[in-house]
């Protein structure tokens, strides 16, 4: 028996050098803890629990403490103690710090002790190490600001979930929320106009100043530029407007200097609900599609037919800054019908979007617009207008370039190339806008002020600050080259033609037989 004895003895003395020497770590896997900074974990645990299913079952006895978020810190604290985190180099596991144990007890205990409950004897503070050092190591903790925001906007996205599956049962059975109003004629539950709609107030004011900045700098070039031209005609010394490029320049800065001054009526009017909302049964209701309101109707009316046509005047500079293609020959020939179809072109889609309802009220801005009454509508009156005018501007500017290349001797308006450039750069981050809603449609980023909506409902007011700002620039160095022009060469006087009196054939026959003679004498 003595060998033997010793056998057991070795075997025996060397697990527990193993045991010392590390331990057999396993993964975390509870929901609870899924979000922990490690994923391996050992048993027994901190309070002495031998497995991962006693673990489990003891951790969700906490579950109703941690949907009050009593304390940022409660979820990792739990977490760190039933399952602490393991490292095989280790002889032990590594569990939270008492300062971070005292830290959840003073926050959470209150609310334990309003149910009638103490702190529960196992996991008592005084049990965890003080400081984190080479004999006994521990876990500080996540930070404390981060992971209450954390933890209140996941609860509050609960609520919200939870809540606007209730009010879409509601409206299945026929019943609409208390800030919503029954609308017969559509069959469907229609906001209140104090109803936020989930949009902050923060972020209203945020559009509204955006779009009263754009806006209101829009008007101003566009004064600028019509008294510059005005000025030349009027004392007719430059001669401004003379070509295709720059007429177009000039009237799509007009078009976009009508579409910002409707902007700037619209911001200024409301706050007072005239136009966003409508009065239905002695209840202020916003405009949604179907709901029709004759003022909100008519401010998206004005804006897209106005944008419209400045859109198809920056498309005519493209086919017409290189006068060597035949298009802007043919362009430049036919003035007059070319006019006629750019304020004739928007109409056909406008009435469309009349017939289809896609009027409605946009609720960051308050604003109406056309396609607004749905993510439908608004992919097919507004996407698809800035995807065909993309196809066609960016098809027009590489014609002109590869004419450019294929001839030296051609009458080029480069600034004019170069705002005909811009404008499908634009319109291809507006149609990303749209594509980065499609494919996230959970973020809901139309109901906040984020780069994504402040591009979509502003594009018109970002293409008319940038049409308005090249243009009066552009006017500027023609009025400052035609100046410099003039007083190099200096004035010159116009030489009076005097008429001469007629000479007598009789006289003029005379000198030419005396002239004929001396000449022979000679």
């Amino acid at each position: 028996m003595g060998p033997f004895r010793g056998f057991l003895s070795a075997t025996f003395l060397f697990l527990l050098l193993a045991r010392a020497h590390g331990q057999r770590c396993q993964r975390v896997d509870h929901e609870m803890c899924a979000e922990l900074p490690y994923n391996l974990t050992s048993f027994p645990n901190l309070v002495g629990e031998e497995s991962f299913k006693d673990a489990s079952e003891s951790i969700l006895t906490y579950k109703p403490l941690l949907s009050v978020v009593c304390s940022e810190q409660l979820k990792f604290f739990l977490c760190s103690v039933y399952f602490p985190m393991c490292n095989e180099k280790l002889a032990h596991p590594i569990g939270p710090c008492r300062p971070l144990c005292l830290s959840v007890q003073e926050k959470c205990l209150p609310v334990l002790e309003s149910f009638g409950f103490s702190w529960p004897e196992v996991i008592r503070c005084d049990k965890f190490p003080l400081e984190n050092n080479r004999e006994k190591m521990c876990m500080k903790g996540p930070n404390e600001q981060g992971a209450i925001q954390d933890e209140r906007a996941k609860a509050l996205e609960r609520e919200s979930d939870e809540e606007d599956k209730q009010r879409a049962a509601d409206r299945l059975n026929g019943k609409c929320p208390q800030d919503e109003v029954f609308l017969n004629r559509s069959a469907k539950c229609v906001p209140l106009c104090s109803n936020l709609q989930k949009v902050g107030q923060t972020d209203r004011d945020s559009a509204t100043r955006l779009l009263l900045f754009l806006s209101l700098s829009s008007v101003i070039l566009t004064i600028l530029s019509v008294f510059i031209v005005g000025l030349s005609f009027y004392f007719r010394r430059f001669e401004l407007l003379s070509s295709l490029p720059e007429t177009a320049m000039f009237f799509s800065c007009i078009a976009f200097g009508v579409t910002s001054t409707i902007y700037v009526i619209s911001v200024s009017f409301k706050d007072q609900f005239q136009i966003s909302c409508t009065d239905y049964t002695q209840h202020l209701l916003f405009v949604v599609g179907g709901l029709s309101h004759v003022p909100c109707s008519t401010v998206a009316t004005l804006i897209y037919y106005s944008a419209t046509c400045s859109r198809l005047w920056w498309l005519l500079i493209c086919f017409s800054w290189n006068k060597a293609t035949r298009t802007a020959n043919l362009l430049d020939d036919s003035r007059t019908r070319v006019i006629m179809l750019i304020l004739g072109i928007p109409l056909a889609p406008l009435m469309l979007a009349l017939l289809a309802k896609a009027v409605a009220a946009n609720p960051l801005t308050g604003l109406c617009f056309i396609g607004a009454a749905s993510s439908g509508t608004d992919w097919i009156f507004n996407f698809c207008r800035e995807l065909i005018l993309f196809l066609i501007s960016s098809l027009a500017l590489s014609s002109a370039c590869c004419r450019l290349l294929g001839s030296d001797d051609q009458e080029v308006n480069g600034f004019a190339g170069v705002i005909a450039a811009i404008y499908p750069i634009g319109a291809l981050i507006y149609m990303l806008c749209f594509i980065n809603d499609a494919t996230q449609p959970n973020l809901a980023l139309d109901r906040s002020f984020n780069a994504v909506s402040a591009t979509k409902f502003s594009f018109d007011l970002l293409l008319s600050f940038i049409m308005c700002t090249f243009c009066l620039i552009y006017l500027f160095f023609r009025i400052v080259r035609s100046s410099s022009k003039v007083s190099k060469e200096g004035y010159q006087p116009a030489i009076p033609k005097l008429p001469q009196p007629a000479i007598p054939g009789s006289v003029r026959s005379n000198t030419y037989a005396s002239t004929f003679r001396t000449n022979n004498m000679i």
